[in-house]
């Protein structure tokens, strides 16, 4: 997203990267760097300042900066993935698979829950974007995919522990 800012009188351009508006409301702006050096080196850190003070449009209420260093890029790409199928708001899909899993084992994969669900495709899907609610947790370092191994907490709720 384009933002304009002034340093020393003179008006400048700045690509933000990233926007993230919470359910709150609570909106976001990201600045993506590489590195920290890189960041340094073009003092994004500065620029964000002026954009913060600056904004009068009400692009974000927060600014931050982030860089690649220390980010797993599986979890990136996971959580692109997540958002993409969250934002699709398929509810029917969603509260098939939510029907579902009570009555499946400890560890279902998108596309066996697809195939349980009647919903195919997506039902894989809105299994990806029920991971967030808990209801479902991918492995750590695993890119997710359609035969990813997930635990379904939902089945390990109802289990008898008492048995």
């Amino acid at each position: 997203m384009k933002v304009t800012y002034r340093r020393d009188g003179a008006l400048h351009v700045y690509f933000i990267d990233v926007v993230v508006e919470h359910r709150c409301g609570h909106r976001k702006a990201y600045a993506v760097k590489a590195t920290a050096k890189a960041a340094l080196r073009d003092d994004t850190a500065g620029k964000l300042r002026l954009i913060c003070e600056q904004d009068t449009t009400g692009l974000a209420d927060d600014y931050r900066l982030v860089t690649f260093e220390g980010l797993d890029p599986a979890a990136v790409e996971n959580a692109s993935l997540i958002a993409r199928c969250g934002a699709e708001q398929d509810r029917d899909a969603w509260e098939a698979v939510r029907a579902i899993l009570p009555g499946l084992p400890g560890t279902v994969t998108a596309a066996s829950l697809g195939e349980a669900s009647g919903y195919g495709v997506r039902g894989m899907r809105a299994a990806f974007a029920l991971i967030p609610a808990g209801l479902l947790r991918n492995p750590p370092g695993e890119r997710l995919h359609m035969e990813t191994p997930l635990t379904n907490g939902s089945s390990l709720l109802s289990a008898n522990h008492a048995a």
